[in-house]
């Protein structure tokens, strides 16, 4: 027998409690104090009002992971591959790992609940859905928009790379939240004005943001109207855009946010002048089509329940086409999504 085999086993079972001491570090800004260089455990407990020989293990406990190293003075800096973990960083993490490594770790302990009968271990937990806690918690909803805000950048700049947008005067983005989507592509097409649509605290976060950015073109251009996605969204675009928003939902929920766009994108087509072309819609997914979308599909179950599992390519067409959308094209997106362009049947 591999003698290495009670460690491997042990090493997944403490993954939780490195989870979370990740998340402290990143609460604490540790990874930020880091950027300029190493620096003692001493005066990194003393610029976090943080206990130094408690601090001091949590750091020696990430060297051992991987996220620090040590130098020859004693002296802690943060290993390259875990610079995301940084505020600063253009491709930063940092809210995501907080919200992963504390809310939905706490979700996961229910996982059993999940595996025996296919309901949320979220809502098992908290005793109501993912986004209905995320009105109730603040605290927690602003960390939940500023994660799904990293998410979206490299999805932003993607589709404002590929995507034509010469003809589209209105982008609606449909879940938009903070509008962080709408903003990296208004800012590579300077024509085009956005609609962020998502639940109203959101909204209510994403305008206090655009005040506080007075003079910002970009954030001058989005507009911010808050909506309940499944029941009714607003007319007036050129694009609708339905981004990470589908694998959260079952069909039947999912149905609904796609009618509710058919019909503001029929009355828009309506009002038009005739023989302007309609609006499309652009949905931006992630699909789970390989053996290795497992872990994440897993995770979708706990948090959303077994019918929001996500899906795969054929199954996304298939709901489009129950939505009485036709497709008009699919592709890979740099982002990490598929884009499926469609109009409604009709």
């Amino acid at each position: 027998m591999d003698d290495g085999n009670e460690m491997r086993v042990l090493l997944l079972a403490g993954g939780g409690g490195v989870a979370r001491a990740l998340a402290v570090t990143a609460r604490l800004g540790i990874p930020d104090l880091l950027a300029g260089g190493a620096l003692p455990a001493p005066e990194i407990a003393r610029r976090t009002a943080a206990d130094p020989d408690v601090l001091t293990r949590l750091l020696e406990t990430l060297v051992f992971c991987g996220v620090f190293t040590r130098d020859a003075a004693g002296g802690f800096a943060l290993s390259p591959d875990f610079a995301p973990l940084r505020a600063d960083h253009p491709r930063s993490v940092r809210n995501l790992a907080i919200l992963t490594a504390e809310t939905y770790d706490d979700a996961c302990a229910a996982m059993p609940e999940t595996v025996r009968t296919g309901r949320s271990a979220f809502q098992h937990v908290f005793g109501v859905p993912l986004y209905e806690f995320l009105d109730h918690r603040p605290d927690v909803g602003e960390v939940f928009d500023a994660a799904m805000a990293e998410l979206a950048r490299p999805m932003a700049a993607a589709l404002a790379e590929e995507y034509d947008f010469a003809n589209v005067g209105t982008l609606v983005d449909i879940g938009g939240g903070d509008g962080t989507m709408l903003s990296g592509i208004l800012a590579r097409h300077r024509h085009l004005r956005g609609i962020c649509v998502d639940r109203p605290s959101v909204c209510a976060r994403g305008a206090a943001a655009q005040a506080a950015s007075a003079g910002d073109d970009v954030a001058a251009r989005i507009t911010f109207t808050a909506a309940d996605i499944f029941e009714e969204v607003p007319d007036g675009g050129d694009r609708y855009l339905l981004k990470n928003v589908l694998h959260d939902w079952p069909d039947a929920a999912c149905l609904r946010v796609l009618a509710a766009i058919g019909r503001a994108i029929r009355r828009t087509a309506d009002a038009r002048q005739p023989g302007l072309a309609p609006p499309r819609l652009l949905v931006m997914e992630p699909l789970f089509d390989r053996p290795g979308d497992a872990a994440h599909v897993l995770f979708q179950m706990v948090m959303c329940g077994k019918d929001a599992g996500g899906r795969g390519e054929p199954e996304l067409r298939a709901l489009l086409e129950q939505a009485d959308f036709t497709l008009v094209s699919a592709r890979p997106s740099a982002g990490g999504r598929h884009v499926f362009e469609c109009v409604p049947k009709g």
